[in-house]
């Protein structure tokens, strides 16, 4: 009689069970809140050159940092919550089951997601405005005189604009990503690894020589007036981030590592001591993690917004996401209710959805408040606009003020944006708007004010 042996069954070890639905929910979830542009290809082909695991130990270190972004999860499930918690459950599994990872990975996964764009948005006006201002310094003390504009430098009858689509405030992931590249290569080359620390300086450093590169860059195309759209136009650009970036890192990366790095280790973790530890921690966190991915909301639906809010001579509509419009023949008014977690959402996305160009942006007091201005421009059509953060005590345009303020329970903030058909309309308006103090007469900054 003849007997057909029965194939083995395949083993899955319990982290590679966990790891598949890791696996499964990445698939689902990543491809549509990642931004797909040539930093994230860039960064997806550096993952594998990059990725090293130390399998003489295990590590613990992610086990906090993934407790506390899973619990925020659970309190807060939008998208940027989950992804955050998600990078440390999965870093914390695989530091667990195969060896400790290099913390060049961690940084690389954190600059290519949307994560580090909501940071830096934090910082992109002021820059730019610091930008415009000490270049147009330099230049007049050189004895050509210009003149700074907000985002804007003038220079005789010529307009220069430091915009967010210019390619060289464009490059900042792109110049600490070749930074991790460079020290990937000389890792390999002196068997040397920097710690947590040291990789924190780089990247800080070559955050630090993109804004000299843009510092240069923009004084050159300034100072030999080169307008966008040639070639000496990018070629200025790349030859500044090849002398103030590329340069420095080539030639100060490997005596970092020699200097600071420590030797990487070689030896194979033992048989006896392979496999995952504490399996049933990541059970449960993986339960978590599925738990908030079928509770996914949109950030705008957890911000509490006033509706009671009016404004007398004003046509009042309540749009999606519980952005109040105020609309008359004189000003256009939005309300939109933010939070301390939510990305920046200024009136650029918007506008410039609507198919507006963002000009002479700049930050201005009016009234005793800082506030931004700009000028949207649309074919023929001009609007001039303000905007800042109020919650009925404090008026600012600092994001650190502000979300400090909110996360201290310190009353709703909105996003006020006031637009006029001329500055001084929207002057008029806005010192209006600030007397009135609506947010300050409502009902929900008299509850908060009760409670104190």
């Amino acid at each position: 009689m003849l007997t057909i042996p029965l194939k083995t069954p395949i083993k899955i070890p319990p982290a590679g069970l966990i790891g598949m639905v890791y696996l499964a929910l990445a698939l689902w979830f990543v491809p549509g809140y990642l931004i797909w542009n040539a930093n994230l290809a860039m960064g997806l082909l550096l993952i594998p050159y990059i990725c090293q695991a130390d399998r003489t130990r295990y590590s613990l270190r992610y086990l906090l940092p993934a407790l506390m972004t899973t619990g925020l999860a659970i309190l807060l499930p939008v998208n940027t919550l989950f992804f955050t918690a998600m990078l440390f459950v999965v870093l914390l599994l695989i530091e667990n089951s195969i060896g400790r990872l290099g913390d060049s990975l961690f940084f690389l996964i954190i600059l290519i997601s949307p994560v580090f764009g909501h940071f830096t948005r934090l910082g992109e006006f002021p820059v730019r405005l610091w930008l415009s201002e000490r270049v147009a310094d330099v230049l007049t003390a050189g004895g050509i005189p210009a003149s700074p504009a907000g985002n804007q430098i003038l220079l005789g009858n010529y307009e220069f604009s430091v915009d967010p689509a210019c390619a060289g405030l464009n490059m900042l992931v792109m110049s600490v990503l070749i930074g991790l590249f460079v020290l990937a290569y000389y890792q390999k080359q002196t068997g040397k690894i920097l710690n947590f620390k040291w990789l924190l300086l780089l990247c800080t450093v070559t955050l630090a020589l993109n804004v000299v590169c843009n510092f240069f860059r923009i004084l050159l195309l300034v100072a030999f007036k080169i307008m966008p759209g040639t070639f000496l136009h990018d070629a200025v650009g790349i030859g500044c981030l090849f002398v103030y970036v590329l340069v420095p890192l080539l030639l100060g990366i490997e005596p970092l590592l020699v200097w600071f790095g420590k030797t990487a280790a070689v030896k194979p973790m033992p048989e006896q001591k392979q496999g995952i530890r504490y399996p049933f921690l990541h059970i449960a966190l993986l339960a978590v993690m599925l738990f908030v991915a079928t509770h996914l909301v949109k950030a705008d639906a957890l911000v509490t917004s006033n509706n009671t809010i009016q404004l007398a001579g004003y046509q009042k509509k309540q749009l999606d996401g519980g952005i109040l419009k105020f609309e008359n023949s004189d000003a256009l008014i939005y309300l939109k209710p933010t939070a301390f977690y939510a990305p920046e959402h200024d009136p650029m996305i918007c506008w410039v959805g609507s198919g507006y160009a963002f000009k002479s942006i700049r930050k201005e007091t009016i009234g005793k408040h800082e506030l931004y201005t700009a000028t949207l421009v649309k074919n023929t059509d001009r609007l001039y606009a303000a905007w800042w953060f109020d919650n009925g005590k404090l008026k600012t345009v600092n994001q650190f003020a502000w979300r400090w303020a909110a996360a201290k329970n310190e009353g709703q903030f909105y996003l006020l944006n006031v637009n006029a058909s001329s500055p001084q309309k929207l002057k008029q308006k806005i010192e209006e708007l600030t007397a009135l103090d609506i947010l300050k007469k409502s009902p929900i900054y008299l509850k908060n004010k009760s409670k104190n």
